[in-house]
C-alpha cells in the first residue's frame, strides 16, 4: 500500500478518512476480540495518510554523529519540541532512549560546544519531569496492555481441557480391555517358559543325565530362552501402548485448543508491517556459526528450520529486532547476551533448544528498547505480589536453578516471569514471546494471563518510537564502521601472515621416531605435553617440533584439528644428565589455524626468545600485534 501525504490527497478523501477515524475511533472501546487489533492497525494507515500521529506529526529524528555538539542541540531540541507527539506514557522511555544516543556520540574536537551542548541537555532532560518510583514503568505497560486488550477467549472451556491434561498426565496408566488379554496371555506363557528354562537347568550330569540327555536339553533350552525373550518384549511393547495411547489422548485435546491460539497469533502477525518475504531475507542474513549449526543439527533442529522460525518471529515482532547471532559457547542452558550492543547481539543455544527457546532468547533482546524493558518492569511492578524477592527453588521447588536466582511471587503464568536482575533486565518478554511460539501455549497465555498477552499483543503491533528509530540507525551505521575497519585489518593481517611465513619450512625427518618410547608418550601426554595420544609428527623447522591432531583450544576450550608445537632442541633422550631418573617434558603449545598461520607463528616466536606460551596468548590472539611483528620484520630485513 502506498502512504500519500496530506497535500497528495484530495479534499474528499481527506474527509472520508476524518470520517473513517472518527467512526473507528468512536466504536473502537466497543469492539471485541482479535477485531480491535484490525481497527488499531487502520487507526495507524489512516494517520500515515493524514500524515498525523498522536494529533500531531511525529518527528523524523535524524543527525549527524561526526557533529556531536550540533547532533545534541538536535535531540535536545526534540526533547523540549517534539517529544510531545509520543504517548506521554512513554516518554519516559523516549527520553532514556536519547540518553543512549548521546553516550554513543564522541565529544569531537570542539570540547567547549560540546560541554555547552551537554549542559542544554541535562537541563531539558530535568524539565522533563518523569515521574518516579516505578510510575513511569507502569505508564507503559499500561499503554501497550490498553493496545494490545483484544483477545476474548473462553477461559472456562480452556482450563477445563487444561484439567483434563493433568489428570491425564499423573493418573495410572490404565489398560483397554485388549490390552489386559494380551498381556495374561503373554504372562503365561513367560512364566511357562521360565518353569521349563528352571527344569531343563536340572538335566545335568551331577543329577544322573546322561551326554544325549543333557544335549537335548541344551537345544530345548536355548530355544524356550528365545521365546521366553519373545514374551518379555511382547510384554514391554504392550506397556509402551499404554503410554502411546495416552500420549495420543493428550495431544487432541491440546490439539482441540490450537484453532483458539492459531487465531491469537495470526492476529498479530496480521498487524505486522513485515512481509513473509521481508522476514525471511532477514533471518537468512543472520549470522549462525559453524559450531552452532552443528550442535543444533545434532539436538534435531536443523539450520532451515531455525531460519524459518527466526523469520516468524521477526515477523510477528514487527521487525523490531537488528542483527543477532547465534554462537555456542558450550553451556548447557541457552542464553542471551549483548542485549542492546550493535555488535555483539548474539544467542547460545544451549541444551534442548527448539523453537520456544530460540524465541525466548531473541525476545530478550527486544529489551533494548527502553520502551519495552520499562513497560516489562511496570508489569513486574503492578502484578508483584511485594518488593520481596524470593529464591526461584523455593518458588519452583526446582534445584537446577541456581541458589541466587530470585524472582517476585505472583500468580504468574510461570515463576520465572518474575525474574529479578540488578540491570533490570526482565524475562517478561522472553516467556511472553516463547508462549506464542506454538498454538497451544498461546491459548494458555490468553486464558491464564490476559493482562500478560495484551502486552505482548500491544507492544508487538506498535511501531517504534522516533528516538528507537535513530537509535536503531545509529547502530547499524557504527556496525558498519566497524566492519569497513575489520576488514581493513583483516586484509592487512592476511598479508602480516604471508611475510611471516617466508622461508619457514617444515622439514620432515626422525626427530621424534629417534626419542624412547617414554618420551614419545610425556610429550603426547597429558601431563605437560600435548594431550593427544595419536598426534603425527611432521617434522621441525629448527628447534620447532610441529604435530598434527586434535588439540585443546585454549581460547575457546574446544578439542578441535590443529597443530602442536614443542620447542626444544634436545634429541633423541629427554633424560636430564646424571639424573636417570628424571626426564624432561618440553614446552608445548597448540595452534589452530591453517599452515600459513602455523608458519607465522613459529617466525614470531623466533622473534620474541622462543618463548611460544608467551607469543600464543600476547601475540598470535591479535592480529594487531601480527600486523606489528610484520612490520618489525620487514625493518630488520630493510
Amino acid at each position: 500500500m502506498t502512504l500519500l501525504a496530506l497535500d497528495d490527497l484530495s479534499g474528499s478523501e481527506k474527509i472520508k478518512l476524518v470520517r473513517e477515524l472518527g467512526t473507528i475511533r468512536k466504536n473502537l472501546p466497543g469492539v471485541a476480540g482479535v477485531n480491535k487489533l484490525t481497527l488499531v492497525k487502520r487507526v495507524r494507515e489512516i494517520r500515515q495518510l493524514l500524515s498525523i500521529a498522536f494529533d500531531r506529526p511525529v518527528a523524523i529524528l535524524s543527525i549527524d554523529p561526526t557533529n556531536p555538539a550540533e547532533s545534541i542541540k538536535k535531540l535536545t531540541d526534540y526533547l523540549r519540541n517534539g517529544i510531545s507527539a509520543v504517548p506521554e506514557s512513554l516518554r519516559g522511555a523516549e527520553a532514556d532512549t536519547l540518553r543512549k544516543i548521546i553516550k554513543m556520540l564522541s565529544r569531537g574536537s570542539d570540547e567547549r560546544a560540546y560541554q555547552e551542548a551537554n549542559s542544554d541537555w541535562m537541563d531539558a532532560y530535568a524539565d522533563l519531569r518523569i515521574p518516579a518510583g516505578g510510575a513511569a514503568e507502569m505508564a507503559a505497560f499500561d499503554h501497550y496492555k490498553s493496545a494490545g486488550n483484544v483477545f476474548d477467549v473462553d477461559a472456562d472451556r480452556i482450563k477445563s481441557i487444561e484439567d483434563e491434561i493433568k489428570e491425564l498426565s499423573y493418573k495410572p496408566l490404565e489398560n483397554t480391555p485388549e490390552i489386559i488379554a494380551q498381556q495374561e496371555e503373554a504372562q503365561k506363557e513367560y512364566e511357562k517358559l521360565r518353569h521349563a528354562l528352571t527344569d531343563l537347568l536340572a538335566v545335568n550330569e551331577a543329577n544322573g543325565y546322561d551326554k544325549e540327555a543333557i544335549e537335548k536339553a541344551s537345544n530345548m533350552f536355548e530355544i524356550a530362552s528365545i521365546k521366553k525373550q519373545e514374551a518379555w518384549d511382547k510384554l514391554i511393547s504392550l506397556n509402551r501402548q499404554r503410554h502411546e495411547i495416552r500420549k495420543n489422548q493428550v495431544k487432541e485435546l491440546k490439539e482441540s485448543l490450537a484453532p483458539i491460539g492459531r487465531k491469537i497469533i495470526d492476529a498479530i502477525v496480521d498487524t505486522s508491517k513485515v512481509t513473509k518475504e521481508q522476514a525471511e531475507s532477514w533471518a537468512n542474513s543472520q549470522v549462525i556459526g559453524k559450531s552452532a549449526i552443528a550442535r543444533l543439527k545434532k539436538a534435531g533442529y536443523p539450520e532451515a528450520d531455525v531460519r524459518r522460525d527466526m523469520a516468524e518471529f521477526y515477523r510477528i515482532s514487527g521487525g523490531k529486532l537488528r542483527l543477532i547471532k547465534i554462537e555456542s559457547e558450550r553451556s548447557g542452558r541457552a542464553h542471551a547476551k549483548g542485549i542492546g550492543h550493535f555488535e555483539d547481539a548474539s544467542i547460545n543455544p544451549g541444551n534442548g533448544f527448539n523453537k520456544s527457546v530460540l524465541w525466548h532468547e531473541m525476545a530478550h533482546h527486544l529489551e533494548a528498547d527502553s520502551a519495552a524493558k520499562s513497560a516489562a518492569n511496570g508489569y513486574l511492578l503492578k502484578r508483584r505480589e511485594s518488593d520481596k524477592v524470593f529464591s526461584l527453588r523455593s518458588l519452583t521447588g526446582n534445584l537446577g536453578y541456581r541458589s541466587n536466582e530470585g524472582a517476585y511471587k505472583d500468580d504468574f503464568i510461570d515463576p520465572y516471569v518474575g525474574k529479578v536482575y540488578r540491570d533490570q533486565t526482565t524475562e517478561v518478554w522472553a516467556m511472553g514471546i516463547q508462549y506464542l511460539a506454538n498454538p497451544y501455549d498461546a491459548a494458555m497465555l490468553a486464558s491464564k494471563d490476559p493482562e500478560m498477552a495484551a502486552l505482548m499483543a500491544g507492544y508487538l503491533q506498535a511501531d517504534l518510537t522516533p528516538a528507537m528509530k535513530l537509535f536503531q540507525s545509529l547502530q547499524d551505521q557504527a556496525k558498519d564502521i566497524v566492519q569497513g575497519r575489520r576488514d581493513i585489518e583483516q586484509s592487512e593481517y592476511e598479508k602480516a601472515l604471508e611475510k611471516l611465513s617466508e622461508g619457514v619450512e617444515i622439514v620432515g625427518n626422525s626427530w621424534f621416531s629417534d626419542l624412547d618410547r617414554i618420551d614419545q608418550e610425556n610429550l603426547l601426554g597429558k601431563w605437560g605435553g600435548l594431550a593427544d595420544p595419536k598426534a603425527k609428527y611432521i617434522g621441525s623447522w629448527g628447534s620447532y617440533r610441529v604435530f598434527t591432531g586434535k588439540f585443546k583450544n585454549p581460547f575457546t576450550k574446544r578439542v578441535a584439528n590443529g597443530f602442536g608445537v614443542a620447542f626444544t632442541s634436545q634429541s633423541g633422550s629427554f633424560v636430564y644428565p646424571g639424573e636417570p631418573g628424571r626426564r624432561n617434558i618440553p614446552t608445548s603449545v597448540a595452534v589452530h589455524g591453517d599452515m600459513l598461520t602455523l608458519k607465522a607463528f613459529l617466525r614470531i616466536s623466533s622473534m620474541r626468545d622462543n618463548n611460544i606460551i608467551g607469543v600464543l596468548y600476547n601475540i598470535a590472539a591479535r592480529k594487531d600485534k601480527v600486523i606489528e611483528m610484520a612490520k618489525e620484520l620487514q625493518g630488520e630485513q630493510s
